[in-house]
C-alpha cells in the first residue's frame, strides 16, 4: 500500500520545493530543519522566498507542516527524504557529507524499522554503500536509495514538476516502486523513470552535469574559433550543428561560460572519482580548462576595445535568474579581470544581486541599481 505520509529532512531552498511539490501531489508532508525561527515562519506561512512558485505553494498548502525534531520526523513516516547541504569540501574536489552523515546518525539513534531513507543531496560516488548504509547500523530493515533532482536554481519547482528524467537509485525493488509511484503523481508531465542501483545513480547524476558542461565549453570554443575567422558566423555554425539529431541544440549556442553552484563542482568531482579508481579524467579537465580559456578570451576582447567605462548587467551565474546566486559567475570573472587591469567597471543589477557582489568583490566595481525606488 502506498505511503501517504512523507518526511523531508532539510527544507532549505531545494528541500522546501520538494516538500511543497509532494504536498501538492496529495501527500501529508512533515518538513524538518534546524532553525526554530524558520520553522515558525513556514508553519505560519509567513516565510517568503524569491524562488518562483514557493510562496504560492506554501500559502495554498493544507497538509504541510514543519518541525525541528528529527525523532518526530522519523516517527511521522516510513519514507524519509534527506535534502541537506553537501557543499563543496574545502581544498578538495568533492562534497562535504558532514551534515548528511550527522542526520543519518541521528536517524539511526531512533532505531526505526522498515524505513525507506531516500538521499536527494548530491553525493560523491560510493557514499551510499561505504557511508550511508553503515551509519544505519541499528536499522537492519531500512533501505537507502539515491534520488537526486535535476533542477536549476531560480526554476526549482518547475524543474521538479516537468523533469526530462527521474533518477532512482533504488535501495530495494519495493523502494524503487514506491518512488516511481510518487513521481508519477508529482510530475505534471510523463518523464522517463530511470531505475538502477544507488551506485549507478551516483555516477549518472554527475554524468548529466558533466556532459552539459562539456557541451557548453565546446560551443564556446567553436564560437571563439569563428570569431577569429573572417566572415564566419558562430551563431549560424552552431545552429546548424545543433540540427544534427545526434547532437541537439540545447546548450549549444555561444555565450558566457558555465558557472553556478553545481556545474563546476560536479564536473571536478566526477574527475576526482575517476582519478581515485585509476581512470585519467582528461575530458573533465579539458572542459574546465576550455571554460576558463573562453572567459579569458572574452575579457581580452573587451580590454582591446579600450573603453572608458564598462557596464555589466544581469551578473548572476545564469541569465534572468530570480534568485541572487553569483557563485562562479563567468560574467563577474570577466568584470574582475577588467577591474584588475585598471578599467572602470560598473555592475548594474537588482539591489539583492548588488549586495551579494559587493560582499564578495568589495569596492573594485561601481554599483548601480536597475530598479529605482518609487
Amino acid at each position: 500500500m502506498e505511503n501517504q505520509k512523507i518526511t523531508v529532512i532539510g527544507i532549505g531552498r531545494l528541500g522546501i520545493c520538494l516538500a511543497l511539490c509532494l504536498e501538492k501531489a496529495g501527500y501529508d508532508v512533515l518538513g524538518v530543519d534546524v532553525s526554530p525561527a524558520y520553522i515558525a515562519e513556514v508553519n505560519s506561512k509567513t516565510f517568503s522566498s524569491l524562488e518562483p512558485s514557493v510562496n504560492d505553494y506554501l500559502r495554498s498548502s493544507k497538509n504541510f507542516k514543519a518541525t525541528t525534531s528529527i525523532p518526530e520526523g522519523v516517527a511521522f513516516s516510513d519514507l524519509i527524504f534527506l535534502v541537506v547541504p553537501t557543499n563543496t569540501a574545502p581544498g578538495i574536489e568533492s562534497y562535504d557529507h558532514t551534515i548528511l552523515s550527522d542526520v543519518l546518525a541521528k536517524i539511526d539513534e531512533c532505531a526505526p524499522s522498515n524505513k525507506h531513507v531516500v538521499i536527494s543531496s548530491t553525493v560523491f560516488p560510493g557514499y551510499i554503500a561505504k557511508t550511508a548504509r553503515p551509519l544505519l547500523k541499528n536499522c537492519p530493515n531500512a533501505t537507502v536509495s539515491y534520488n537526486p533532482e535535476f533542477i536549476a536554481q531560480g526554476n526549482i519547482i518547475h524543474g521538479m514538476r516537468y523533469p526530462d528524467m527521474v533518477l532512482i537509485g533504488e535501495g530495494s525493488k519495493e523502494a524503487g516502486q514506491l518512488l516511481e509511484s510518487i513521481y508519477t503523481k508529482l510530475c505534471a508531465n510523463t518523464p522517463h523513470i530511470a531505475r538502477m542501483s544507488p551506485e549507478s545513480a551516483e555516477i549518472a547524476k554527475l554524468t548529466v552535469n558533466c556532459f552539459v558542461t562539456a557541451k557548453i565549453a565546446f560551443a564556446n570554443l567553436i564560437g571563439d574559433i569563428a570569431d577569429e575567422t573572417p566572415n564566419a558566423d558562430k551563431n549560424a555554425i552552431l545552429e546548424a550543428v545543433g540540427k544534427d539529431q545526434r547532437i541537439g541544440s540545447k546548450n549549444l549556442m555561444p555565450g558566457y561560460g558555465f558557472g553556478g553552484p553545481c556545474f563546476p563542482r560536479d564536473n571536478r568531482a566526477l574527475g576526482n572519482y575517476a582519478t581515485l579508481i585509476g581512470i585519467e579524467p582528461l575530458l573533465f579537465r579539458a572542459t574546465d580548462e576550455v571554460n576558463a580559456m573562453h572567459t579569458a578570451y572574452q575579457a581580452k576582447k573587451l580590454i582591446e576595445q579600450n573603453l572608458d567605462k564598462y557596464v555589466f548587467e544581469d551578473v548572476c551565474y545564469k541569465p534572468n535568474c530570480p534568485v541572487p546566486i553569483i557563485e562562479h559567475s563567468q560574467k563577474l570573472a570577466i568584470a574582475k579581470t577588467l577591474a584588475d587591469q585598471g578599467k572602470e567597471v560598473t555592475i548594474l543589477d537588482s539591489e539583492n544581486v548588488i549586495s551579494k557582489v559587493r560582499q564578495e568583490y568589495k569596492n573594485i566595481f561601481n554599483y548601480a541599481s536597475k530598479y529605482l525606488s518609487a
